[in-house]
């Protein structure tokens, strides 16, 4: 009854996992059995390859035209924040 249980829990994880692909990604990690598996291969293969840094490169880019202070913020906090997005900016390539 337990084993059920897991299972069936580990094929609604997979089956979420999955909706949120790309084909193109799909196909590459479609041979894992469990869930866990699934998200491992698809973290190994998203943090080396070029969608993971476009991804990154993408957040960081959207986050500095975006940025502001939050309301009740020091501005030490909020400068911190800014140079940290700076540096994340320049090791991506911008300048």
């Amino acid at each position: 009854d337990q084993e059920k249980r897991i299972q069936k829990i580990d094929r609604l994880a997979r089956s979420l996992l999955i909706q949120g692909l790309p084909n193109d990604i799909y196909y590459l990690i479609d041979n894992n059995k469990t869930a866990k598996d699934l998200r491992d291969a698809l973290a190994r293969h998203m943090l080396g390859s070029e969608y993971g840094e476009q991804d990154r490169k993408a957040a960081a880019l959207y986050e500095y035209e975006t940025f502001k202070a939050t309301e009740g913020e020091l501005f030490l906090d909020t400068y911190i924040r800014y140079l940290q997005l700076i540096n994340d900016l320049k090791k991506y390539g911008y300048s």
